[in-house]
């Protein structure tokens, strides 16, 4: 199954309509949709606009198309899931999360949804590269600076 995820942001029709193009054409084994405030209402799809929390929606999938929010892309990192990632034209982002992600091999990015079938095509033999997350030193960080003060 597959779960397509547009966040809270920022419509992403394109995206979704693409999604849903794919899975009538046979591509894509069906799946879910979470559209946000877009107007594209899938007719292949079951969509909603949101849930509270999608963590259930991302362990059924197994593959997750979605757009480059960094806590999407975290949390589909740590449960394992393979994902491409679609940036939202319409919404403000800071393309190097997804691009540093997508350079070490834990996510694929679709620069554009006009793409997307390839790349549904090539995640379908992908194996993305486990995440290990860099160690947080933040609390030492804040010990010293208290320590100075």
């Amino acid at each position: 199954m597959i779960l397509v995820t547009v966040g809270s942001m920022a419509p992403f029709d394109e995206l979704v309509k693409e999604a849903d193009r794919l899975v009538g054409e046979g591509l894509l084994d069906g799946g879910v949709a979470q559209i946000g405030e877009g107007r594209y209402t899938p007719r292949n799809l079951v969509w909603f606009r949101f849930k509270k929390d999608l963590t259930e929606e991302y362990r059924r999938a197994d593959l997750v198309i979605t757009h480059t929010g960094a806590g999407t892309l975290f949390e589909l990192l740590e449960l394992g899931k393979r994902a491409i990632a679609v940036p939202n034209p319409h919404a403000i982002h800071n393309p190097d999360i997804a691009l540093k992600l997508s350079a070490e091999g834990h996510i694929l990015l679709c620069n554009r949804e006009e793409d997307l079938k390839r790349y549904v095509i090539k995640a379908k033999e992908w194996v993305p590269r486990e995440y290990k997350p860099p160690p947080c030193r933040i609390h030492e960080v804040i010990a010293e600076c208290l320590q100075k003060v």
